[in-house]
């Protein structure tokens, strides 16, 4: 950034006065709430759209998703289960210290076991045996089974220091305290739930960063951050409301950006535990000995009953891409075998009876009410066609503060995946892995789903280098979760931003919202 300095010349000394640096601040508005600045808290967008300013990864994505050097200049696998990644001189952390190897190994320790974490990262490194440094600017990491995958996982895991973060907690981060990276911002203000201030570091190792200050105001209303960028409050907003998206097109005063995006908008159904209780009843009331939901044929009843393309259509307003499984077409992993279900309420029926339902049953669908674009209509779109074919379907709407806390006590919900890894294993190993934090899965698995056959498919797969084999393999996987109906697929989502004229953001396809790159 080029400094707004003013130097006047004064005609009556020889000497020069410079007045007060004029600095550049940045005001987002912000759809999503970011919860915690912990960053190994919890691995949820609005979170990481911080984290990832704050602090820096091993390896990094472009907005394009194409990996690329971060706190590591090189990474190879010297042998089968062993990884050497060499780390970038010369980094400080926020507090003026040497950044080295040992806080790699730290983080590496920590990031999958922070406490009381609704969704940790522990996924990312379940193949991780140990962690050594091999001097203060290189690590070798040795993992259980060869993982060839570990470069693009270890872009998901900010590294935090260990003189900081050693002994801290989830607080100790909120506050401040522990929250000193190496990022190109550093900490100033959070306060949960309503905004996020930040400070350039000017020891950043990264590009110039145009921005003294950057705030992110959380607006979870889509009419709201309409408000805000057409008043000019704002310089940037995500997540436009797609019935604004052609006024925002239209006015000179702004500018609109939007590519495709790796999120799917899925329904989660709980298929075991007794979470499922509180929210099903038989068809008149009554409680039921058995949970509905822990048979497939209930599952994919569900998903037969649905209508994606109406929903993309009439809700979405062509912001999203109807969707079968949980990656877009082209990305690696997706099938196209697996097209989006069409609508079949005779066979939805049918599948319902078969499975001892003819008559239906009652349901509670919960759905956080600020997090994604139209979720709350979206669902009540799905209640709609589920009451029609005789599951009485009620829809109960929360703030995701407390949605993301309780999400384990619903037995169906409506939630998000962005796909970290840029393939199927992301919701394979997070989401559908059976609950066993030893081995990395589960981490975000709050419907009890269990495949244990699954699982190991997904762990060989992830296990192959050839990356022909490791497709297939994987692709296998998601017919097998799509077909035993372990989630219900609606849509991808778009991404989209309307920023003042003037900006320039690349838009991401990870949907996160980086003041670090937004330029004038």
């Amino acid at each position: 950034m080029t400094l707004r300095v003013y130097v006047f010349a004064l005609a009556s000394a020889l000497s020069l006065v410079s007045h007060p640096v004029v600095g550049k601040d940045l005001t987002i508005g912000l759809s999503g709430t970011v919860t915690s600045l912990d960053p190994h808290f919890y691995n949820a967008s609005p979170n990481n759209s911080i984290a990832m300013q704050v602090f820096d990864r091993l390896t990094e994505r472009t907005a394009e998703g194409q990996l690329v050097a971060g706190l590591a200049t090189k990474w190879e696998a010297v042998e089968e289960t062993t990884w050497r990644l060499t780390l970038r001189e010369g980094v400080k952390w926020h507090d003026g210290k040497t950044f080295t190897a040992d806080d790699v190994v730290f983080t590496l320790g920590r990031a999958g076991s922070v406490p009381n974490s609704p969704g940790g990262f522990g996924g990312f490194m379940r193949n991780i045996a140990s962690v050594k440094a091999d001097g203060d600017l290189a690590v070798v990491i040795t993992t259980k089974a060869p993982a060839p995958t570990l470069p693009g996982e270890l872009a998901n895991i900010a590294i935090v220091s260990r003189h900081a973060g050693e002994g801290a907690d989830t607080a100790d981060y909120n506050s401040g305290e522990a929250a000193i990276g190496t990022g190109a911002f550093r900490f100033s203000t959070f306060r949960q739930g309503i905004e996020v201030g930040l400070e350039r570091n000017p020891d950043w190792w990264g590009k110039k960063v145009v921005w003294d200050h950057a705030k992110y105001r959380m607006i979870s209303s889509a009419s709201a951050r309409t408000t805000a960028i057409l008043a000019g409050d704002v310089d940037i907003v995500d997540a436009p409301a797609a019935t604004d998206i052609a006024r925002f097109k239209s006015t000179e005063k702004l500018a609109f950006v939007s590519t495709p995006g790796l999120r799917v908008i899925y329904l989660a159904p709980s298929t075991s535990g007794d979470a499922w209780k509180a929210n099903v009843k038989g068809s008149n009331g009554e409680a039921l000995e058995a949970n509905p939901l822990a048979d497939p044929r209930v599952r994919n009843a569900l998903s037969a009953a649905i209508n994606r393309e109406g929903i993309v259509d009439k809700i979405m307003e062509g912001t999203a891409t109807a969707s079968g499984q949980w990656l877009p077409k082209g990305a690696f992993s997706y099938s196209a075998d697996i097209q989006p279900p069409k609508p079949d309420a005779v066979a939805a029926k049918k599948m319902l009876a078969d499975a001892g339902f003819p008559n239906g049953f009652q349901l509670t669908v919960h759905v956080p009410n600020d997090r994604y674009p139209n979720a709350p209509a979206v669902v009540q779109a799905v209640a709609q066609m589920w009451t029609r074919i005789g599951v009485k379907t009620n829809v109960e709407a929360l703030p995701w503060t407390t949605f993301s806390s309780r999400k384990s006590e619903f037995a169906m919900k409506l939630l998000g995946l962005g796909n970290a890894t840029y393939d199927a294993s992301s919701m394979l190993v997070n989401v559908l892995g059976t609950v066993d934090p030893k081995r990395g899965l589960g981490a975000a698995n709050d419907s009890g789903y269990s495949n244990p056959a699954l699982d190991e498919i997904v762990a060989n797969a992830m296990t192959i280098y050839d990356d022909k084999a490791r497709e297939t393999a994987l692709i296998e996987a998601v017919k097998i979760a799509v077909n035993d109906g372990a989630i219900i697929p609606l849509y991808q989502q778009s991404n989209a931003w309307v920023t003042r004229k003037g900006l320039s953001y690349a838009p991401r396809i990870d949907e996160r919202t980086l003041a670090k790159d937004i330029s004038e």
